[in-house]
């Protein structure tokens, strides 16, 4: 077979904040409709039962508990459609396509109701400015097949640099995901220390996602507040003179306003060794804001290049 990857496959393809933004709205909608579903499993701590999980062909839910069975949720953003299965037989297929998001979830309900799955959902999308309800999102969204995949493309080379990353922590990390209400895939390693000082007025959601000192890092597809695709890194708790921290690689910077540091993915893609560029990020990244924070060293797996 082949080693030669044909161009539509580029793993580290251009995408563009403003050429993508429409088709990031429904996928955003789409995510968190089949993320509420995972509200059903059982709790983990900081969320980590609701993230979706990555596919070689785009996102699944992973099985869902319904009656004495299952069902999953696969979003296909090769073939760009969402498959429904279950334990018990039954399945449902549709195409994603440019629509509205009532009209999405319309037929989203509609296919698991089709296979005898009767369920609700909170329809108000969260972590999103202006958040309208599925179900009265009634603008037509457009959906580019091709700029969905390249977004597929782009994690899936993000997820196997953070495999990576992953694999030299001995301390408390859920698993890769991507975390829906923010939309950004995303490698957390925690402390093992609880934190306290969220307190009631934090929200329901962030007290229970920023309750263990942690470091995040991820990839996310843009936002109005920062309209280009980037990786991120961040300590939780923030620590004095963090944003001072000497971090690699060269073009890798602290974000004031953001309070992360910040590499942008255009820096990563036309890099001559993007995952090697990328790891040094992650790596770096987590060395500064542990040694700035006084983390216990013996949680990070010896001998890993920084």
């Amino acid at each position: 077979m082949s080693s030669i990857i044909p161009a539509q496959y580029e793993p580290w393809p251009a995408l563009s904040y403003e050429d993508f933004k429409p088709t990031q709205y429904l996928l955003h909608r789409i995510a968190q409709a089949l993320g509420k579903l995972k509200l059903a499993t059982p709790f983990d701590p900081h969320w980590s039962n609701v993230a979706l999980w990555l596919t070689s062909q785009g996102l699944t839910t992973g099985p869902i508990p319904y009656g004495m069975g299952t069902y999953s949720i696969d979003l296909d953003l090769i073939h760009h459609q969402v498959h429904c299965t279950s334990s018990w037989g039954d399945s449902a297929s549709f195409s994603v396509r440019s629509m509205s998001v009532a009209q999405f979830i319309g037929i989203f309900l509609g296919a698991l109701s089709d296979m005898g799955i009767v369920i609700s959902i909170n329809l108000m999308p969260q972590e999103v400015p202006n958040p309208i309800a599925f179900d009265k999102d009634i603008e037509t969204r457009e959906y580019n097949p091709g700029l969905a995949n390249a977004w597929l493309r782009i994690m899936i080379s993000s997820y196997r640099v953070m495999q990576r990353y992953h694999s030299h922590y001995y301390g408390i990390s859920p698993p890769i995901g991507l975390m829906w209400g923010t939309l950004d895939l995303r490698d957390a390693r925690y402390q093992g220390i609880h934190i306290t000082g969220t307190g009631a007025n934090a929200g329901y959601l962030r007290r229970n996602a920023m309750d263990d000192a942690q470091v995040e890092v991820g990839w996310w597809s843009g936002s109005e507040q920062y309209p280009r695709p980037a990786y991120f890194s961040f300590l939780y708790p923030e620590v004095k003179g963090l944003e001072k921290a000497r971090i690699k690689p060269r073009k890798a910077r602290w974000d004031n306003t953001l309070r992360e540091f910040i590499l942008d993915y255009d820096d990563v893609r036309t890099a001559k060794n993007p995952e090697e560029e990328l790891l040094t990020f992650f790596e770096s990244t987590y060395q500064s804001e542990t040694d700035i924070a006084g983390w216990d060293k013996s949680l990070l797996v010896p001998g890993q290049p920084v």
